[in-house]
C-alpha cells in the first residue's frame, strides 16, 4: 500500500494517479500551443475530467474512513478501473470514438457495479445473523433496482447537460460514435434516442441481475439461521 500523509491507495490506483498527473501536464502545455477555441475548450474539459478522476481515486478511502461501511479491496479496484475506462480512456483518449462497442460494454458493467454498491450499502440494515432481517428480500431487490436506475438516469442527464455546454456528442445524437465529432450530421427521430435508451436498458439489466442474485443471497443467509 502507498502512504501519502493519511491516504492509502492500492497499486493500481497509484499508477492511475500518476497517469492522470501526466495527462494534466500534457493538457496544460497544450493550452499554450493550440489556437482554435474549440480545441482549447475540449482540452479544458478533458483536464477537468482528469481532475475528477484523481478525486475518484481517493473516494473509496474517504468512504471507508468516514462511513460505517467497509469497501472490499476488490470492489475498490473494480470501481476505480471502471471510472478510469470511462473518464480517461473513454473521453480523454476518445475510446468512445475509436471503438463503437466501448460505451455499450461500460454501461452494461455500470449496471452491475451500481447494483453491487447498492447491495453493499443496504446489507448492514438487513440484520443478517441477528434474527429475521428487518428488510424483506423483495425490499432489498427493489432498492437495488431503484438506486441503480436513478444513478443511471442522473448520468444521462449529466451527459445531456455537458453536451449542451461544451458542444460534445456524449449521447451520440450526431452521426458518429465519437465524443468530439462536432461536424457530423444530427440523427433524426428514434435514432437520436437510441444511445440514451440503450444505456438505460443496459443499466437496468445489470441492476436487475444483481437484484436477483441479492434475493437468493439473502434467502441463503436466512436459511442458515
Amino acid at each position: 500500500m502507498w502512504k501519502y500523509k493519511r491516504f492509502q491507495l492500492p497499486l493500481v490506483s497509484r499508477l492511475m494517479f500518476i497517469a492522470c498527473a501526466i495527462l494534466l501536464i500534457i493538457g496544460g502545455v497544450s493550452l499554450f500551443i493550440v489556437e482554435d477555441d474549440g480545441d482549447r475548450s475540449r482540452i479544458i474539459f478533458q483536464m477537468f475530467e482528469t481532475v475528477v478522476m484523481m478525486f475518484v481515486l481517493f473516494l473509496p478511502y474517504m468512504l471507508n474512513k468516514n462511513l460505517p461501511v467497509r469497501i472490499p479491496i476488490y470492489m475498490e479496484i473494480f470501481f476505480v478501473v471502471f471510472c478510469f475506462c470511462s473518464l480517461i480512456l473513454g473521453d480523454v483518449n476518445n475510446f468512445y470514438g475509436r471503438f463503437a462497442w466501448w460505451d455499450t460494454v461500460l454501461h452494461g458493467i455500470s449496471g452491475l457495479m451500481l447494483g453491487i454498491v447498492a447491495y453493499g450499502l443496504i446489507l448492514p440494515f438487513t440484520k443478517i445473523g441477528q434474527g429475521e432481517p428487518q428488510l424483506s428480500r423483495l425490499a432489498v431487490s427493489i432498492w437495488i433496482l431503484c438506486f441503480s436506475v436513478a444513478i443511471g438516469a442522473v448520468w444521462e442527464i449529466a451527459e445531456f447537460v455537458i453536451d449542451g455546454l461544451f458542444g460534445l456528442n456524449s449521447q451520440e445524437f450526431l452521426e458518429s460514435s465519437g465524443t468530439f465529432d462536432q461536424a457530423a450530421v444530427p440523427r433524426i427521430g428514434r435514432e437520436a434516442l437510441k444511445d440514451t435508451m440503450i444505456d438505460l436498458i443496459l443499466n437496468f439489466s445489470g441492476a436487475l441481475t444483481i437484484a436477483i442474485l441479492a434475493w437468493f443471497d439473502l434467502r441463503r443467509k436466512a436459511a442458515r439461521q
